[in-house]
């Protein structure tokens, strides 16, 4: 037997949604695993993957794929892996997810236990220890991932484009948390909470103008600037390219602007303060991918 899972890139927190935020993108990965009856696990990581990859106890699709094979009760043995990896790794863009989920799913769709969508999730969510990301590339759309709750996912109308600029540096989550505080001031958390609503609605409401004040954020973006400097001003640069509203890519250092319209404009913006910085990178534009992981089986 053999399956093909393809799961997409996603963004999280959107500027104030810490942790609970989350969207898809149209990039995605693709995982094919078939059963071998050998002895061994193998990997083939794709092109251009680092060399570590290549090593099944340091690939991530094969431990999350050996993860739920353990919760399953079924040894994990005799399968072999060939991925293609088009998520940029540390960049911001869910590759770990994406990486966690392809392994579950490869697990899921070989053994076929009686797990619904939360037990998948928390599958995933033991090994990334948030749900945000891992929510949004297996539902699509928009989610909102809130602790102790299933998460909530929406649809984003198609016009609203994500134009994300990716710079050429890598930047692991743990780096970035390690600068956020661990508490913030009641104004602060009002601040944030009352624009995570008004995200929220601006979307479901097709009211852009809202985003530019909704993607603002105060608990995490101006620590992490410490390790973007550049952060502001690509900010500022989407916005006076015409972006409806734009904040840090997750934990970064990439950077998404949402727009409806001329997303060229913006990413040349973008572009633009990326070169005052001497920031080197590239950029894409994706619409927002309403459904999730897709799983195709064959024998």
């Amino acid at each position: 037997m053999r399956a093909r899972i393809a799961v997409p890139a996603t963004v999280a927190n959107l500027g104030p949604g810490f942790d609970v935020l989350a969207l898809a993108l149209e990039l995605q990965n693709e995982v094919e695993v078939e059963q071998t009856g050998e002895r061994g696990t193998s990997v083939d990581p794709g092109p251009g993957a680092p060399p570590e990859l290549q090593d099944p106890g340091h690939n991530l699709v094969v431990r999350a794929y050996l993860h739920a094979c353990a919760a399953i009760g079924v040894p994990g043995n005799g399968v072999s892996f060939r991925c293609v990896n088009r998520i940029p790794l540390r960049r911001g863009l869910g590759s770990s997810a994406a990486a966690a989920l392809g392994g579950v799913l490869a697990a899921v769709s070989l053994h076929r236990p009686p797990w619904d969508e939360s037990a998948i999730l928390e599958r995933v969510v033991e090994l990334e220890g948030h749900p945000d990301n891992a929510a949004a590339a297996l539902l699509g759309g928009l989610v909102i991932a809130a602790p102790g709750a299933p998460p909530v996912t929406m649809r984003v109308p198609e016009e609203l484009l994500a134009v994300v600029f990716i710079p050429d540096l890598e930047l692991a989550t743990a780096e970035a948390r390690r600068v956020v505080a661990e508490s913030f001031s009641r104004a602060d958390a009002i601040f944030n909470a009352a624009r995570c609503a008004l995200l929220i609605r601006a979307i479901a409401e097709r009211d852009y103008g809202s985003l530019r004040d909704a993607m603002q954020d105060r608990w995490h973006q101006r620590q992490r600037t410490e390790l973007l400097p550049a952060l502001p001003d690509l900010i500022s640069a989407a916005l006076d390219g015409g972006a409806s509203g734009a904040a840090l890519a997750g934990a970064g250092p990439s950077v998404m602007a949402l727009t409806y319209r001329d997303p060229e404009r913006v990413q040349e913006a973008m572009a633009s303060a990326a070169r005052r910085h001497q920031l080197r990178g590239r950029s894409i534009v994706s619409r927002v991918r309403n459904w999730g992981a897709r799983v195709d089986v064959g024998m």
